[in-house]
């Protein structure tokens, strides 16, 4: 009788605690159980790039400083409300001590953090072809300066055991991690292993599976693809596929400096089958690379959704298309990132006074090479919108 009053307990135990446990994720209301909605919004933008005539324009000769505060004041109310915003920081922070520079070797004035700060931006990935443009030094200067002006980063790293630390971030119950690499360093060589998060295959899927096991949400972003090209290669998407086998839920490249295509994707990490998403280029979101396509991108908004103790889920996609503008109306250079529905529904006296002839035609055609592309069906003018949704297939 002992025995089998001690099983009946250890059995109410164990649904008791199993029950405890599954409730952390269901409220109860009017007596019925409900699954708790949890809810985390993203905000993306592609390479953040700062070219010798941003830096130049961005010069005041009587304080000898640099402002580039103006870069995102039009483009920062797409950040706002988001609950984390991240970007691929495409340049290096190596110091006053050597010349500023830009391309091949970007070495860009510290105040452009200020800009950043400003903007918003939580979380960059360091990994990309640049990041070794002033050497050992100047990527761990650009680490510093991000840890001092309180910008997460991941890709390049200090030391072994930086690199050995993935990052996650707890939002609004769920947890992501973040992970991110690149193809190379455009042939300059990596002294120690570990500053370089580079695209090794047996890495890359050993620090996803290692990432999955503490996270809801896997982020991956890579820096690979062919420049300026619209679609990415088999080999990127073969790259793609096997991030999402190895416990991807989002994949957000960079690298083409164009736009190019995005999908959701089904996946199932074991925990049932549920929607991730990847987007192979963002483009370029601040650059002097004026020529079509590269001075248009997006703003790309994402919301996860989790429902009670099933997988987070992407709900929606939904992007902004955005146009560097290069120079003002009075044709001289101006660095400001815009959105192209707002530049083209003011009145034409407005666009008169902030845009140049040619930059008001162009806008219409980044309006169609970015929202018709994007979404795979024509959107004439007359229906421009501001924000623009990715429906699932």
């Amino acid at each position: 009788m002992k025995k089998k009053l001690f099983l009946i307990v250890t059995a109410c135990l164990f649904i008791t605690s199993c029950s405890m446990k599954d409730e952390s994720n269901y409220s109860v209301s009017a007596g019925l159980s409900k699954p708790l909605v949890k809810e985390v919004t993203l905000a993306v933008v592609g390479d953040i790039m700062v070219h010798d005539y941003q830096y130049n324009e961005a010069y005041d000769p009587a304080t000898g400083t640099y402002d580039f505060m103006h870069n995102f004041q039009d483009a920062k109310k797409y950040f706002g409300g988001y609950d984390l915003v991240l970007g691929n920081l495409e340049l290096t922070f190596g110091g006053n001590e050597r010349a500023y520079s830009s391309y091949p070797c970007f070495n860009t004035p510290d105040s452009f953090l200020d800009a950043l700060k400003d903007a918003g931006f939580d979380i960059l990935t360091t990994a990309n072809n640049h990041c070794m443009d002033t050497g050992r030094a100047g990527l761990i200067r650009t680490l510093d300066k991000l840890d001092e002006y309180g910008i997460e980063h991941m890709g390049t790293y200090r030391t072994a055991e930086e690199r050995d630390k993935i990052l996650y971030r707890d939002v609004n119950g769920i947890t992501f991690a973040f992970l991110s690499y690149t193809y190379g360093t455009n042939g300059i060589t990596v002294p120690d292993t570990y500053l370089v998060k580079l695209i090794d295959n047996d890495q890359m899927v050993a620090d996803i599976k290692k990432a999955r096991e503490n996270a809801d949400v896997v982020v991956v972003m890579p820096h690979m693809g062919n420049e300026y090209e619209i679609y990415p290669k088999e080999v990127f998407q073969d790259w793609a596929d096997l991030m999402f086998v190895s416990g991807a839920d989002i994949v957000i490249a960079s690298h083409p400096h164009v736009l190019q295509p995005m999908e959701y994707r089904k996946v199932d990490h074991g925990d049932g089958v549920h929607d991730g998403f990847i987007i192979y280029s963002m483009g370029n979101f601040i650059s002097s690379q004026t020529t079509p396509p590269r001075n248009a991108s997006i703003i790309l908004h994402l919301t996860v959704e989790q429902l009670g103790n099933e997988p987070p889920n992407v709900k929606e996609v939904s992007f902004v298309p955005i146009w560097t503008q290069f120079r003002n109306a009075q044709d001289e250079n101006h660095f400001v990132v815009r959105s192209v529905y707002e530049m083209l529904t003011l009145e034409q006296s407005e666009k008169d006074r902030l845009l140049r002839k040619k930059d008001q035609a162009r806008l219409e055609e980044i309006h169609e090479e970015t929202a018709s592309f994007l979404l795979n069906r024509e959107i004439p003018l007359s229906d421009i919108q501001e924000e623009y949704v990715f429906e699932k297939e």
